[in-house]
Order: C-alpha cells, then sequence, then structure tokens
C-alpha cells in the first residue's frame, strides 16, 4: 500500500514542463506581464494513476443467536485509468464540460472476523467507471473545477462461512456476492497546462456505490446481510487535447510558462478539506501471544482544516524547472469512527483531534504551477478506545460477582507521511492547491478486561494501526515581490 500512495503522486514528476514556443515571445527589455489566452475548448483524452480507498461495512440484524453489529471493511490501496472527456469555455474565465473515465479499482480485503474468527468478511473491487460533468473557473493557464455525476462499481461483498475447526466438525466457506453497482459520484481537482496540448490534472472523487442486500449464512443461521460500500479515489494524470499541430509530451528541460508569480521564498496560508481512517484493529486471543484472533478496520471521516508555511528554493541544481522546499502544518483533524463489533458486545472507537507535519517538498515548476510530491515526519492527535457494553445487571446476570475495566485512551502519536499535489499561481501573491496526505501514526494497543470470581481476568486485545489519509484545498500568500512574466 505505501508504494503505491508513493506512486500514485510520482507521475507529476514525469511531466516536467512546457515547450512555450505556441505562446507569444515578448522583449525582455518589456517589463509589465502581458495576459495570454489559453483555450480549454475541444476534445481531449489522457491517462491517470493514484490511490484507491475503500470504506465498507456490513451489518445483520438480530437473530436466533444475537447476530447483531457490524463488521467494518476499510484499506487503501491504488488505482489506474483511462480518461476521456470534452470542454467547452464560455468566456476566458469559465467552462464547463463533460467526462468518463473506466479505471482499476485495487481494493482487496478479506479477513476472519474480530474475536469471531471463523466467520469472514471481505470486500474485493476489480473495475469502476464513472460519467460526470464539470464547473470550473480558468485561471490563467491553470482550471480549478467541481465534478459530479454517476458512478459504476463492480464489487464483491464477503460475508459468513465458518471456519477453523468449523460448525459441528464442518467447514463451510463464506457468502460471496459480486455484482456492477450503480450510484454516484462528486469531487473536484485542479488542470494546469504543460504546453499548447497536453495538461496535467490533480483529482479527488468521491463513490458512493449504495447498498448490496443478501442472504449470508454466519457459522448455520442464514441472516439478511447488508453492505454499505463507498469509496474514494485521488489520482494524477496527464490529458491530451486533439486539435490544431500535434506534438509530443513535453518532458524534462522545457522552457517555463509565463507568470508574474514568484514562488521562492518564504509563504504561508490555510487549507480545508477532509480526513479518513482505514485504521486495522486485529486482536490476540485473550491478551496474549502474536497471533491475530480475527480483525476489524476502522470506518470514518472527519473534516480537517488548518494552516500551513514554507519556504521554496527555486533553481534546484542550476536547472531552472526544479523547486525544493520544506514546509510545516497544524490543524484540526476530526476524524470519527465507532461501531459495535458484530455478534459481541465490545465497541471500537477511534477519534483524532488534531495533527501536524514537518515535511521536504521536491518537484517541478511549469512558471505559473508547481507538481510535487512531500513527505515528512507527522503527529497526530489521536483517542482509541475498546468497551464492553454491556451493562452491570447483564454482567450479574451472566456471572455474578464479575467486574468490567474498559480502555480508552487518549494519546499524540508521531510516525511518518508522504503524499503530493499540485499548485497553481492565481496572481502574482496568491497560489490555490490540492493536496493528498498518508500518514501512519503507529500503532495503540487496547484491552478491555473481563474479571469472573471463579475464573480470574480475561482480557481482550485491539492493537489498532493508526493510519490517516487528508485531501485538502488551500490557499497560500507569498511574501516575496513579484517576478517579470518569463517568455
Amino acid at each position: 500500500m505505501k508504494t503505491a500512495l508513493i506512486a500514485g503522486v510520482a507521475l507529476i514528476l514525469t511531466a516536467e514542463v512546457a515547450s512555450a514556443a505556441d505562446l507569444p515571445v515578448r522583449s525582455p527589455l518589456q517589463k509589465a506581464p502581458v495576459t495570454v489566452a489559453y483555450d480549454w475548448t475541444g476534445l481531449y483524452a489522457g491517462g491517470y494513476w493514484g490511490t484507491s480507498i475503500g470504506q465498507s461495512s456490513v451489518s445483520t440484524p438480530a437473530g436466533p443467536f444475537d447476530n447483531v453489529g457490524q463488521v467494518d471493511i476499510s484499506k487503501g490501496s491504488w488505482t489506474a485509468g483511462a480518461t476521456v472527456g470534452a470542454n467547452w469555455q464560455l468566456n476566458p474565465n469559465w467552462l464547463i464540460g463533460v467526462e468518463g473515465d473506466l479505471g482499476y479499482l485495487a481494493n482487496d480485503r478479506t479477513f476472519p472476523q474480530w474475536n469471531e474468527p471463523r466467520v469472514t468478511a471481505g470486500v474485493k473491487t476489480s473495475w469502476y467507471a464513472t460519467a460526470r460533468g464539470r464547473l470550473g473557473y480558468v485561471t490563467g493557464p491553470s482550471l480549478l473545477y467541481a465534478t459530479g455525476g454517476a458512478a459504476f462499481v463492480h464489487v464483491e461483498n464477503i460475508f459468513g462461512g465458518c471456519g477453523l475447526f468449523g460448525c459441528g466438525g464442518i467447514v463451510t466457506p463464506p457468502t460471496s456476492v459480486a455484482t456492477t453497482r450503480s450510484g454516484w459520484t462528486a469531487g473536484g481537482g485542479i488542470e494546469t497546462r504543460l504546453s499548447r496540448n497536453w495538461s496535467q490534472k490533480t483529482e479527488y472523487l468521491y463513490i458512493d456505490a449504495g447498498t448490496t442486500n443478501f442472504l449470508a449464512v454466519p457459522y448455520t443461521t442464514p441472516h439478511p446481510a447488508s453492505f454499505r460500500n463507498e469509496f474514494h479515489v485521488i489520482k494524477t494524470g496527464l490529458n491530451y487535447r486533439f486539435g490544431g499541430p500535434a506534438e509530443p509530451l513535453p518532458f524534462f528541460g522545457g522552457a517555463m510558462l509565463p507568470t508574474d508569480h514568484n514562488w521562492a521564498g518564504f509563504y504561508a496560508g490555510v487549507n480545508a478539506g477532509g480526513g479518513l481512517t482505514t485504521s486495522p484493529a486485529p486482536g490476540t486471543p485473550f491478551g496474549t501471544g502474536t497471533t491475530p484472533f480475527g480483525e476489524n478496520d476502522m470506518r470514518g471521516n472527519g473534516f480537517a482544516g488548518g494552516a500551513q508555511a514554507g519556504y521554496n528554493f527555486m533553481n534546484l541544481f542550476g536547472r531552472p524547472n526544479w523547486f525544493a522546499g520544506i514546509e510545516g502544518d497544524f490543524g484540526y483533524l476530526g476524524i470519527k469512527a465507532s461501531h459495535l463489533d458484530w455478534n459481541d458486545n465490545f465497541r471500537m472507537n477511534q477519534k483524532t483531534t488534531w495533527y501536524g507535519t514537518a515535511r521536504a517538498r521536491l518537484g517541478t515548476t511549469t512558471g505559473p504551477a508547481l507538481l510535487y510530491v512531500t513527505g515528512g515526519a507527522a503527529f497526530v492527535h489521536v483517542e482509541n478506545g475498546l468497551a464492553i457494553t454491556l451493562t452491570p445487571a447483564q454482567i450479574q446476570a451472566i456471572a455474578p460477582g464479575a467486574t468490567i475495566a474498559n480502555d480508552i485512551r487518549s494519546e499524540t502519536r508521531a510516525g511518518w507521511t508522504a503524499g503530493g499535489g499540485t499548485e497553481v499561481a492565481l496572481d502574482a501573491r496568491w497560489s490555490a492547491r490540492l493536496e493528498y496526505l498518508y500518514i501512519d501514526a503507529g500503532k495503540s494497543k487496547r484491552t478491555s478486561v473481563v474479571t469472573i470470581p471463579a475464573i480470574g481476568t480475561v482480557p481482550f486485545d485491539s492493537n489498532v494501526s493508526n493510519r490517516f489519509h487528508v485531501v485538502r484545498a488551500g490557499l497560500n500568500y507569498s511574501f516575496n515581490a513579484p517576478v517579470v512574466a518569463r517568455y
């Protein structure tokens, strides 16, 4: 997963920038910047890759064995595919368009259920497609846009069965239902021109693939199972607009596009977006050993917002197209995840309050845009909990004299982060960005203990790996004097 996350943003380094041969030429003695018109109208096609995040859950109603609760299934993986579309530029600043894409969605997560390892839960996806409209604002050679429409996902939902030693000595497979689900999608992105026909795009899509209902057989009792399937796609790619003379993909060493934005030096800004958790939470039998006694995942999201500041070093290694930078940010991270574990009286919780990062940035500039990867240290204040939900009266009815000690604690976790993004100039001082960060904040162990006089203490463990994803848009202000537009 970690390799896919880094590779998903590495494409932005291969699209180093543009030949500006088709743009107007000015004398170096001229100092006032000249407005350059960029035409987005026309048909285009391209390819992309990036990160996919699956967030699903399965639940069953109460039955003869009280199989209530749910299993959360969350995982980050990768995606890749192709895009086709058409734009109509209504005036110099506004654009509408239609776009379709078809790609591979590599989410595959199947595991034995936490504290019920004979029962299996899982989700597998293969392909997805969207048909969307786009509404955008054109600023120089860049396009800021919102998008939404229909989505289709081929998904396999898995639940039930009776593994390990079987039920009555018989091992039965879980029920598996594969179907193409239709739903909806919404998101947004930044697309910036690399040359007359080539452009680079960074985009986020939320996909709601609806609910799949089927009859599953956990252990030996049929139960209606209900799967809720949601996905998040963060992708970067290249598009080619048809029309006019054909041109090759501009790789390294091309001339930069015109801009009066000075990227070098100090900047500061604000950001807002969303955070997600895909934290697996395996357990160990009765608090001992290292072999997982089933698993579960945390499935939750929330608002993310804060401020950042940094410094850019341009003309890296004597190459005007390369830059490096340092950046720090601090903000609110309101992820909340909570579920009553299936067929148990345990509630698993995860909640974050704030996060911060200290990162390096490395990338290329087109002149009016920065395309970059980023990574460094991360800090997250997170609460993880494992709590038995039985009331004192219920405990006494089951085991007279028994007591419960739940384990819900908060801590500040240190870890690492990696990601990437696109930042484009709005004018000489202001710039906008779309950025993705993956954060690994290490593991937190939680243990709830039941003490029964006739038996002693019985611990139940949850070893949570704190894994978070942040997708955010930002606005930065440069403290550096504008430069003369380059041609």
